[in-house]
């Protein structure tokens, strides 16, 4: 008998930086039954803290009236996390390499370039009602079969 499929995991909560952990837990537990990698499923959580981190301080200005809507969607070869917040988004291409000499003593700027070396995409989508920053990571290996995701 094989394993059913992972279902889609949406967690909404507002602007509050300690949902953060709560979240964590979920991610965390997902990646596990994923069979992500110890390894790998500690750089992928640290993008996605910080993908929550930037929705709740810079897309909702900590504002605790605001939600955010982080959802987990396995698939049987990566998974796909939407991060939403209520503001404009940001264009990801136009922010300054903080490895630039000019940006290193910045105190910002490093959370969007740690996700791009971790993930394989990470795209800012916008629309009327905020903003959704996309974070897809593949299942490294060929080892791992589909069935049970």
């Amino acid at each position: 008998m094989t394993a059913a499929p992972l279902l889609p995991v949406s967690l909404t909560c507002n602007t509050d930086l300690r949902f953060i952990d709560l979240i964590q837990v979920v991610g965390s537990e997902l990646l596990k039954h994923m069979n992500f990698s110890h390894e790998d499923g500690e750089r992928v959580w640290l993008a996605i803290q910080e993908g929550i981190g930037n929705a709740m301080r810079h897309g909702n200005k900590l504002d605790k009236r605001k939600n955010i809507q982080v959802t987990f969607t396995p698939q049987a070869n990566r998974l796909e996390i939407r991060i939403h917040d209520n503001g404009k988004g940001v264009n990801l291409d136009t922010l300054p390499n903080p490895n630039l000499p000019e940006n290193l003593l910045k105190p910002c700027g490093r959370g969007v370039f740690f996700m791009k070396q971790v993930m394989d995409q990470v795209v800012m989508e916008t629309d009327e009602s905020g903003s959704t920053l996309l974070l897809v990571k593949q299942r490294r290996g060929a080892e791992h079969v589909a069935e049970g995701v």
